[in-house]
């Protein structure tokens, strides 16, 4: 007998897995998004669209970056961002800007070709190094918020929460107290920060503009030694005068279920450098007096009154802290298949299923990282990179393409509340947000 007499095509299949999951009970916490909600083109017709420049309309923008350009992404993020237009319907606008010569989402499309936003080594495209893709999303970030407003969301993050219910709302509302919103970690004992994975706030807002100027000046390299005004990697950056005078930032991986960072700890700053910058801005005050007496800028005030955080264990990383931060733990879990009714449901499956339900009701974002190089033993986004394995996000039957499937059709019923970042004990340094400190 022919094989297609007893095998559906592919394509039949998918539809008729996707008819059982709209039929099926809903794991606690989750509600059915109506279709009238979504996107609900094809996912050609979205990607097609995302390689096309578009006006921007209003401050509900979402920013990502690849450089090579959306074609040249590992298909689990192209389907990422795909899932980002289904999910967040209509009001929104994705955006995904890149540097490839002739592109129409070219990032000089969005912001001038200037000194006054990027350094020479991004304008001259000379950045070196092995974190070349990360560190020049960190040049584009900041500028196209500051123009446009939005949120910043690092293409490898998996979102289970529509925007608008993470922290939009309260960004927008003309009585909430809060200009900026993203999420903490314990970077240092005991001492919270933002990471730059997650950025929302709507347009001019002046955190951001000297956030981004204070990394500028890391890269003009102006006194810094061995810079010689052009640098063309990130070597050296937590030595900067601008950053020197602040603590190094240190995860207390036990306490995040983390094994130990394989990776010196000045590499691991200069990496996050970014990091570094915002942790100069938020805990400087400039005393110098604009026309109406006052301060010019309060970074502890800003950090403690106009800032909305969640906790990036909670709403980013839960999946790592639930691993032990295995990529092949994750990959195992989901690569598992739901529908094993010709044995009984082991360990593992149940552990599968845990691991989904989890992420889809009490997690606002999973977000999948490839370093820095030689930190953990294993990333899942490395896995999922491979050739091998490149399609396994959406596996048929397994965990993994339900969670890709629950990501767009199901709504969490839960709050986020924000959280307060613990910074007792800390200093303040009183200073122009870009004068060094004087010892």
């Amino acid at each position: 007998m022919a094989p297609s007499a007893i095998q559906p095509p592919p394509a039949l299949d998918a539809r008729r897995e996707v008819t059982k999951l709209t039929k099926e009970p809903l794991p606690a916490g989750l509600v059915r998004i109506p279709p009238s909600k979504l996107d609900l083109r094809s996912d050609d017709e979205i990607a097609a669209l995302l390689q096309t420049r578009r006006p921007i309309v209003s401050d509900k923008n979402v920013w990502a970056f690849w450089h090579t350009g959306f074609q040249a992404m590992q298909p689990w993020n192209r389907r990422n961002i795909i899932n980002w237009t289904r999910r967040l319907g209509p009001e929104w606008t994705v955006h995904v800007v890149d540097r490839v010569d002739g592109s129409p989402t070219n990032i000089f499309n969005y912001v001038d070709k200037s000194p006054q936003w990027f350094p020479r080594a991004f304008l001259e495209n000379t950045m070196d190094g092995p974190s070349v893709g990360p560190h020049s999303g960190d040049l584009v970030r900041l500028p196209l918020l500051w123009l446009y407003g939005g949120v910043w969301m690092d293409a490898g993050t998996l979102l289970f929460r529509h925007i608008e219910d993470i922290c939009w709302r309260e960004i927008e509302d003309p009585a909430s107290p809060y200009e900026m919103a993203g999420f903490i970690i314990e970077m240092r004992p005991e001492i919270d920060t933002m990471l730059n994975g997650f950025i929302a706030t709507k347009r001019h807002n002046d955190f951001v503009r000297k956030w981004h100027e204070i990394y500028l000046e890391l890269w003009r390299g102006e006194n810094q030694e061995g810079g010689g005004g052009h640098k063309t990697n990130a070597a050296g950056f937590h030595k900067h005068p601008l950053l020197a005078h602040l603590p190094l930032l240190k995860p207390p991986v036990d306490k995040l279920n983390c094994p130990d960072l394989n990776v010196m700890t000045e590499a691991f700053n200069d990496y996050l450098a970014h990091f570094l910058c915002f942790e100069r801005l938020r805990t400087l005050v400039d005393d110098g007096k604009d026309a109406s007496g006052q301060d010019k800028f309060d970074g502890p005030e800003y950090y403690a009154k106009k800032m909305w955080f969640a906790p990036a264990m909670q709403e980013l990383w839960a999946f790592q802290q639930q691993t032990g931060w295995s990529g092949t733990r994750q990959f195992e879990l989901l690569n598992t298949h739901r529908d094993n009714k010709a044995q009984e449901k082991d360990d593992l499956w149940t552990q599968a299923e845990s691991f989904v339900h989890e992420a889809l009701a009490n997690t606002a974002t999973m977000k999948l990282s490839h370093g820095p190089a030689g930190a953990l033993d294993s990333f899942l986004a490395d896995l999922w990179d491979s050739e091998e394995h490149q399609d396994k996000d959406i596996a048929e039957g397994t965990f993994a393409a339900y969670l890709r499937y629950g990501s767009v059709h199901y709504d969490q019923i839960r709050v986020i509340e924000p959280v307060k970042p613990r910074t007792a004990g800390e200093y303040t340094l009183h200073a122009g947000y870009l004068e060094p400190k004087t010892m």
